[in-house]
């Protein structure tokens, strides 16, 4: 897959707080909507689902890096779509999960990915006429 880039200022995560930095009671808040997210199946893949579909340049910034851990940036993208949640919070999060709650959350961040491929194999094969 041809790397794609786009300027921060376009990346819809970068627009709904992905990067940001919180503390207090605001990551407090933040870490409950995390829970809350991931131990609903129909969350997860709804919000993961809508990124995937929606977030152009962000996925397409994000997906096409061959070294971006492409399952974690899903399920951070996908809290980020949820309530707002920067990833940080995600990831130390994320280590609280139930084991099950992982699992069953990296199969659906891959069932997004695969769509998100299968939707942008056009994308990729002018790319790779260049």
């Amino acid at each position: 897959m041809n790397r794609i880039y786009h300027p921060y200022w376009l990346w819809e995560d970068y627009k709904a707080g992905f990067y940001e930095n919180v503390s207090g009671k605001e990551k407090n808040i933040f870490s409950d909507k995390v829970f809350e997210m991931f131990n609903s199946q129909s969350l997860t893949l709804e919000n993961m689902f809508y990124v995937v579909d929606n977030w152009n340049y962000s996925m397409q910034h994000n997906l096409s890096n061959s070294s971006m851990n492409k399952i974690a940036y899903i399920g951070q993208s996908a809290c980020c779509n949820y309530a707002g949640i920067p990833s940080t919070v995600t990831m130390e999060v994320w280590s609280k999960l139930d084991k099950k709650i992982q699992l069953r959350a990296n199969k659906d961040a891959l069932k997004a990915l695969e769509r998100w491929n299968n939707n942008n194999k056009i994308i990729q094969l002018c790319l790779s006429l260049d």
